[in-house]
């Protein structure tokens, strides 16, 4: 629930910077890769360390998306125009650093399954940081790679 709160609170702000396309977009493809790099690229470790019950079961309560929109907060807030209001920025940053922070508290008592979840939302976390540089060299394509003819 607290990672649909998330998904609530930042996507306007978000939208409104980036654009709705890309942040669709990136959105479903933070939710593909997100998956894809805890079962392929950590599946064999959860898998070995706990079992597979723990592994079907952390895989199955996952949410990724959620974690994959705070490096796309962060490059909402790095984009100059349209600003944001100061209440504004208080909410998404407050927001931002509540999910954050509760996500990854450390905590002695946790069980297999909470230290899964929280591979999981790292793996969220990497993609969203791909998400962003995608998105970054999308739109500056053409001052990264033009080629400008100089005439004599």
């Amino acid at each position: 629930m607290k990672n649909m709160l998330a998904v609530i609170v930042l996507r306007p702000f978000i939208e409104w910077k980036i654009g709705s396309t890309p942040f669709v977009i990136s959105f479903f493809v933070s939710s593909w890769l997100g998956v894809l790099l805890f079962c392929f690229g950590f599946g064999g470790f959860i898998q070995s360390a706990f079992g597979i019950g723990t592994y079907i079961e952390s895989f199955y309560g996952v949410s990724l998306s959620g974690y994959a929109l705070f490096p796309l907060a962060i490059l909402a807030f790095l984009i100059e125009k349209p600003t944001f209001s100061f209440m504004t920025k208080i909410v998404a940053f407050t927001s931002t650093l509540y999910y954050v922070t509760v996500g990854y508290w450390p905590n002695l008592a946790m069980s297999d399954i909470e230290k899964n979840v929280q591979v999981a939302h790292s793996c969220g976390l990497l993609v969203g940081l791909f998400c962003v540089l995608v998105i970054l060299i999308i739109k500056h394509r053409e001052k990264m790679f033009s080629f400008s003819s100089r005439s004599k």
